[in-house]
Order: structure tokens, then C-alpha cells, then sequence
């Protein structure tokens, strides 16, 4: 299972992400290039920042969060909550290399999280450990670099 709690699986991330042009064209999604490094700064500070509150269901926690941390990708076209959306409520773009720097920030502070480390609730799967915190943000990162074809 790849985590970015792995020191390989992080630099593999981080060069793909270096990769990314800042006239990328998504293969799927609403979100230009700016608004998905955005997202994904957005999404990084959630075990830290609590900004959209926890909005699981035991349907949410119970059965999809191991379906979508063991077995299944992330599907293309999910609809994300308004709180997290960067053509609504979201997080602004910053510029697409303040936005990458952070990112990488983002990726080498959750990374390098103790295993122990108390992580807030994610806001669609509850309660959830640095190292599922750390699985979920790989698929997380993975999904959108291969929307924008890195």
C-alpha cells in the first residue's frame, strides 16, 4: 500500500508534481491547474486545521473509508463538499508556485507525522490515524496529478 509516510513514495510524489506545467489541461474535472494545487493544500491541512467539520455517516466510516484506503481508486468526478471546492468555498489559489511549494510543505509534514500523532477527522470518513491520514493523501495527491496527466 503506498503512504506518504514512505520516503520513496514522497520524492516520487514531489517529482511528479515538479512535473506539472502550469498550463496542464485536466483529463477529467472542473478544476484548472491553480484550483487542484490548491485543493491539495487544502486537503494536507485537514489532520492539522479543522475547517469543514465532520460530516461522516457510519455508512461513510464504516464501509466506503476501507473500500476507498485498501481496495478501490479514488473515482474520477466525485463531488466534492462547497467547503472544499475551489470554484466555491474552497481554499483560493495563491499562484501556481507558492500553491506546488506548499504542497510539498504539505506532503513532508504528514509524512514525517509521528505514528501516534492525534490527526482531526477528515470530513467525509471520521476518525482516521496518521497512517490512514498518510494512505488516503497519497491516492488523494496520486488521483489529481494523473488528472492533469503527471
Amino acid at each position: 500500500m503506498k503512504t506518504i509516510r514512505d520516503a520513496q513514495c514522497r520524492s516520487e510524489l514531489i517529482a511528479r508534481l515538479n512535473a506539472l506545467s502550469i498550463d496542464a489541461k485536466p483529463a477529467w474535472g472542473r478544476m484548472n491547474v491553480e484550483q487542484m494545487l490548491s485543493h491539495l493544500v487544502q486537503a494536507g491541512d485537514l489532520p492539522f486545521v479543522s475547517s469543514t467539520g465532520d460530516h461522516s455517516s457510519w455508512f461513510s466510516r464504516t464501509v466506503i473509508k476501507p473500500l476507498v484506503l485498501y481496495v478501490l481508486p479514488i473515482p474520477k468526478e466525485v463531488k466534492t463538499s462547497a467547503e472544499m471546492d475551489q470554484q466555491q468555498d474552497g481554499r483560493k489559489p495563491m499562484g501556481f508556485d507558492i500553491d506546488k511549494g506548499n504542497l510539498v510543505t504539505a506532503i513532508e509534514k504528514l509524512g514525517e507525522l509521528p505514528i501516534d500523532h492525534e490527526c482531526l477527522y477528515h470530513p467525509f470518513f471520521g476518525k482516521m490515524s496518521a497512517k490512514q491520514w498518510a494512505m488516503i493523501a497519497h491516492k488523494h495527491i496520486d488521483h489529481h496529478l494523473r488528472q492533469f496527466g503527471v
